[in-house]
Parts: structure tokens; C-alpha cells; sequence
């Protein structure tokens, strides 16, 4: 397939960036205003799988300053693209930094104006699988729980999760409108059997971070973000951290409890991070948070292998 070459300057020499051709994005670039956001030559290199053109696109111009919370993106079904901005400066679009020097703004021939970023990862959508006959556009956080079969998420299962979900009627919480961060358990985590009927509400609520999209690139590590299980009786917070070889963690802290809910801390392995859907980001992890279910040995030595890593 030809491809699409965009030269951007940098201070000492001419980066090349390599587009797959698409006649809808060509379309974009010749008659409309954009926001293009292009990968690094490094970034492609270290991504292997297919590239969503139009899900690096959006079809109004912003420059840094401009960009918003969310934007839609010009792949089927526009998905969105969340931005976060840190505080010591650093712009994010999904969990891909934006290089602040490289930004070109610039006008096509019809005088519509575009913006050009440079972002140091491509840009991955939530798509389904190859083998799947049903199409899946922008699902929601409970679209993704329901149809996660379907959905390309590696070899991941989510039913045990998905079941309590249901048994709890917490469907609303995964539905929620807005941008929030969903902490999700895959089936390896429940290999205990006892620790299914320990979901209940307020664990739920501790797998959710409301109001607040968090990629792990962005994340703010070792900040408790407050949990959707955060009110009178009960205070669940939720920490990302990151370690050595890459590996990420996040950490609930029951603060208050009752005699459900134990106060303590339980670590669990993101073994899947980045999800974008429409209301917000999902975290697959290897266990679910909040249930303290292990010996004070067992939980030393996880504890050790996470220091270690």
C-alpha cells in the first residue's frame, strides 16, 4: 500500500513520519480544517499491529492551547480523544505525549486552517476482533464489559466480573456519561472462588474513578484518587504506580471500612492498560481491588516483587 509522507522539521535534521494512505484522510487533509496527530518514526517502530489513520485525525483545527478535554475523532463512529494536561506542562492525547517543539500550524489550499502534533506513541482504539461479525463502534464502559468477547483485548476474560456487575445491578455506574477511569478484574483474579461473592456494591464502586480520565503516561503516581466508594460510611481511595521495568500497579487503600469492607491496602498488576471508550479509559488488572484476602506472608512477598521490579 503507497503511504502518505509528512516531513516535520526538527532543530537538527528532516523526521519523517509514515502514514498508511486513506482516501478519507487525503480527503480531510486536501478540503477540510484538522488537528493531525502524528506518531514519531520510534513510535511506529515499537507498534506492531494495525494503524488507525483516522483515529490520529480530528476534523477541527486546535493548537496546544486549544485542545480540549475530549475531541472526536474521525474514525467510524467518532470515538473520542481525551487530552490531558499536566501541571508541569506536558499535553497528552490518549497515553501519547505530545512533543510541545514539533507543533506546525499551517493552511491547505482552500485556506482551512490545520494543526499538525507530534506524539511519541500511536494511537490505539478499541476495535474488535478480526473474527468478530458484530462491528463495535465507541462503546461505552459497560458496552465493553458485555461484549468484551468480541473486543480485541488479548486473551483477556472478564465474565466473573461482568456477572457481579449484574447480580448488583451497578450497570449505571459503567454507563455514567462524562470521563471517568474503570478498574476492571479479569477472570485470572478470581481463581479464589470466595472472592466472587465478595463483590458487591461498594467494591464496584472502588473499581471507579469518577470524573477523572486517567492514561497510564499521565497518571499522577503514588496521588490517591478518590473511588466512586468515597461517602460516610465508607472511603476508598486508588493509586497508579509505575516501577523499574515498566510494570503498572495500582493500589487501593480502604481508609474507613465496615464489617464487609477492611481497612488496608490491596496492589494489583495492570496487565492491560489504555482502553479508551466512550466514557472514559479501562485498566484490566490481575486482581480485584479492595478484598483482603491474603495471608500477611503472602501479601510480603507480592509486596517484595513489587519493590524488586
Amino acid at each position: 500500500m503507497p503511504l502518505l509522507v509528512i516531513h516535520t522539521p526538527t532543530k537538527s535534521c528532516e523526521n519523517i513520519i509514515l502514514l498508511e494512505q486513506n482516501p478519507i484522510a487525503n480527503s480531510t487533509l486536501s478540503l477540510r480544517a484538522c488537528t493531525l496527530f502524528v506518531p514519531t518514526n520510534e513510535a511506529f517502530q515499537r507498534h506492531h499491529d494495525t494503524t488507525y489513520v483516522l483515529y490520529h485525525m480530528a476534523t477541527v483545527a486546535m493548537t496546544q492551547d486549544q485542545l480540549t478535554k475530549t475531541i472526536p475523532s474521525d474514525m467510524d463512529g467518532n470515538p473520542p480523544l481525551y487530552i490531558t494536561k499536566n501541571r508541569n506542562g506536558d499535553i497528552y492525547v490518549n497515553n501519547a505525549r505530545i512533543i510541545p517543539s514539533l507543533s506546525v500550524e499551517m493552511t491547505n489550499n482552500d485556506g482551512k486552517r490545520q494543526v499538525m502534533h507530534i506524539i511519541d506513541e500511536v494511537l490505539v482504539p478499541l476495535t474488535s476482533l478480526p473474527t468478530s461479525k458484530t462491528e463495535i463502534t465507541n462503546p461505552d464502559a459497560f458496552q465493553f464489559l458485555q461484549q468484551a468477547d468480541l473486543l480485541n483485548i488479548g486473551e483477556n476474560r472478564l465474565r466473573s466480573y461482568r456477572s457481579q456487575v449484574t447480580v448488583m445491578r451497578k450497570e449505571n455506574l459503567y454507563q455514567s456519561p462524562g470521563g471517568h477511569t474503570f478498574l476492571i478484574p479479569v477472570d485470572e483474579g478470581f481463581k479464589q472462588t470466595t472472592r466472587s461473592s465478595l463483590v458487591d456494591n461498594k467494591v464496584i464502586d472502588g473499581h471507579v474513578i469518577l470524573n477523572n480520565v486517567i492514561f497510564t503516561s499521565a497518571a499522577q503516581i503514588e496521588v490517591p484518587q478518590t473511588t466512586a466508594a468515597f461517602e460516610d460510611n465508607i472511603k476508598v481511595t486508588v493509586s497508579f504506580s509505575k516501577q523499574k521495568e515498566g510494570k503498572m500497579y495500582v493500589k487501593s487503600n480502604t481508609l474507613l471500612g465496615d464489617s464487609k469492607h477492611a481497612t488496608g491496602v490491596v496492589l494489583a498488576e495492570i496487565v492491560k492498560a489504555n482502553i479508551p471508550v466512550r466514557n472514559g479509559v479501562v485498566h484490566l488488572i490481575h486482581r480485584p481491588l479492595m478484598i483482603i484476602d491474603t495471608t500477611v506472608t503472602q501479601f510480603l512477598q507480592v509486596s517484595q516483587q513489587y519493590l524488586n521490579t
